[in-house]
């Protein structure tokens, strides 16, 4: 018997292992040499990317019938509503705020929800980001924003005006005083990336480097003398100001640190001080560095004018642009890459910065589009991420996997997400791009759990009112009426992996056979449904698309 560990291996390997994220590239000899996925595999590609759902049976017939309805759908998955918080998922890849733990409990604010608040409190910056592709506002929004997101806990917990009776998450104000900088001006990103005394704020420095304008300090090569005593401050601050292998990074690096001081907490546990920003402390930089802030050398004063020293550094767009890329080609950027990421910047800039721009260039590209070419012989295959996996098992079946308030998928202090292949930002920085033994044995049980879920909630459903079993009562056999079996199998395959197949095909007969013989382990046809069900969602081609 075949396993679905061993049918995903066999899905990467040899030359299909680029396509799984081997080598980490789709084969860029040029657009014109790559030929495009079949229209219903694209349009599975586009309804998960954009929406975080499989597309309906419906859609994907009407490509199958008029391959140029892809394009038409395309404008409506853009406009869905769904479109922000998927862009957020995408970016939660780089800003890596989704945290099991924050170095504040919830309890201390009398909140008893502590996996709603974790929740919360790594969502903020992301969820300005989702509302800023939602609306269709411009990208600089992100640094320039005097706004936040906030829902009732956080409210609960923060300095905030959110709207009185209100619940979920709503456009909120910061009161204590902060300046406006957007996702710079939010305790979520602070809260997650933090400092010590002897840090002094450049860790932080970094990281607003790294996500904002892609220049990671910590992937630069050091070389600088062996002598310094790394225990001494007095010599590491000498080696600081004066050593040219430390200079290089510090030179830059320090003077956005010294922004950053009115996050500066004294009693790094206390709730009360970690919560509010201190204008009295923004100059700190005095008595710590003695490095006044500046942006590349472009001095200024408060966290608003690194904010808009930001929004017009050219870097800013140039990031996005390449993040997207990444995070939606689920690979690394080359040299060969170039022309394209040119011509994505030129869309994403005459279409206002906005996120739909960028995005609706980058799905069109011809890589994005790839399908099978003479260099592999296959068509590549990006493998979804967990919180994608859990959005669609969602919207199937209707099952979230969650434990005491705690999405399964969505951390790994009882869940399982880097089993599943996703990243914390503390153990593991990055999102795998290929299957692996834990990622099986995680869709083994969620498949499991799902259908049966799937089977018991549309038993008391209409079938017009169901997604999945709309063509069986739940009495039928293979045995007792084999076509309408049949024909529901074909559905289920459409509506699960993307695919018509065969009323008399060997996809249908291998679950026909599966029916049958759970029949005979359990009389109950819900249950074989269910088996069946399982199957499918267990299958290689639901985790790679």
């Amino acid at each position: 018997m075949v396993t679905p560990l061993l049918l995903l291996l066999a899905a990467c390997g040899g030359v299909f292992l680029a396509a799984c994220g081997g080598d980490g590239s789709i084969p860029a000899d040029g657009p014109s040499d790559i030929p495009e996925m079949s229209a219903t595999e694209l349009l599975t590609r586009l309804s998960l990317d954009l929406r975080g759902v499989r597309p309906s049976v419906e859609e994907l017939q009407q490509v199958a019938a008029d391959p140029g309805a892809v394009d038409v759908l395309l404008d409506e998955y853009l406009a869905d509503p769904r479109f922000g918080m998927r862009m957020a998922d995408l970016w939660s890849e780089v800003y890596l705020t989704r945290a099991d733990a924050f170095y504040i409990e919830p309890s201390e604010y009398g909140i008893d929800d502590r996996p709603g608040f974790i929740d919360a409190v790594g969502n903020e910056p992301l969820r300005i980001l989702a509302r800023i592709a939602d609306e269709d506002l411009p990208w600089t929004e992100l640094v320039v924003g005097d706004w936040t997101m906030a829902d009732e806990l956080l409210a609960a917990a923060w300095p905030l005006d959110y709207p009185a009776g209100s619940t979920g998450w709503q456009v909120a104000h910061y009161t204590d005083g902060r300046p406006a900088a957007g996702i710079l001006s939010t305790n979520g990103l602070w809260w997650r990336y933090t400092s010590t005394d002897s840090n002094a704020n450049r860790g932080r420095a970094n990281q607003i480097s790294r996500i904002l304008v892609c220049n990671d300090y910590l992937t630069h090569p050091i070389d600088f003398e062996r002598n310094v005593d790394l225990l001494d401050e007095a010599a590491v601050l000498d080696a600081i100001t004066n050593n040219p292998g430390c200079v290089a990074c510090h030179d830059s690096l320090d003077p956005v640190a010294s922004y950053l001081y009115g996050f500066w907490t004294y009693v790094p546990d206390s709730f009360v001080d970690a919560s509010r920003y201190h204008p009295e402390r923004e100059q700190l930089w005095q008595s710590t560095t003695g490095v006044p802030p500046a942006w590349y050398g472009q001095p200024g004063n408060s966290l608003a004018d690194l904010g808009r020293q930001i929004a017009n550094d050219p870097r800013l767009p140039e990031c996005a642009v390449e993040q997207a890329f990444e995070l939606l080609l689920r690979r690394d950027v080359t040299l060969a890459d170039t022309d394209r990421l040119v011509e994505h910047r030129q869309a994403f800039l005459d279409g206002g910065l906005t996120v739909r721009s960028l995005v609706r260039s980058i799905v069109s590209d011809p890589l994005y589009r790839a399908g099978a070419t003479d260099a592999t012989g296959a068509v590549p295959r990006k493998l979804v991420t967990p919180d994608l996996l859990a959005d669609e098992v969602e919207a199937l079946t209707g099952f979230r996997w969650t434990y005491g308030g705690y999405d399964m998928l969505g951390n790994d202090t009882v869940g399982v997400r880097t089993l599943a292949g996703g990243a914390d930002g503390a153990t593991v920085a990055a999102t795998a791009t290929r299957p692996n033994a834990t990622l099986v044995l995680v869709q083994e049980r969620l498949a499991m759990a799902a259908a049966i879920h799937a089977v018991v909630t549309e038993l008391d459903q209409a079938p017009s009112q169901r997604r999945l079993f709309t063509l069986v009562d739940f009495t039928e056999t293979p045995d007792s009426d084999e076509a309408t079996v049949a024909a529901q199998i074909q559905r289920l395959h459409l509506a699960v992996l993307g695919k018509q197949v065969a009323p008399d095909g060997e996809e249908v007969m291998a679950l026909m056979n599966l029916m049958h013989d759970l029949l005979e382990v359990e009389d109950s046809v819900p249950a074989a449904w269910a088996g069946v069900l399982s199957a499918l969602l267990r299958d290689p081609d639901f985790v790679l698309y």
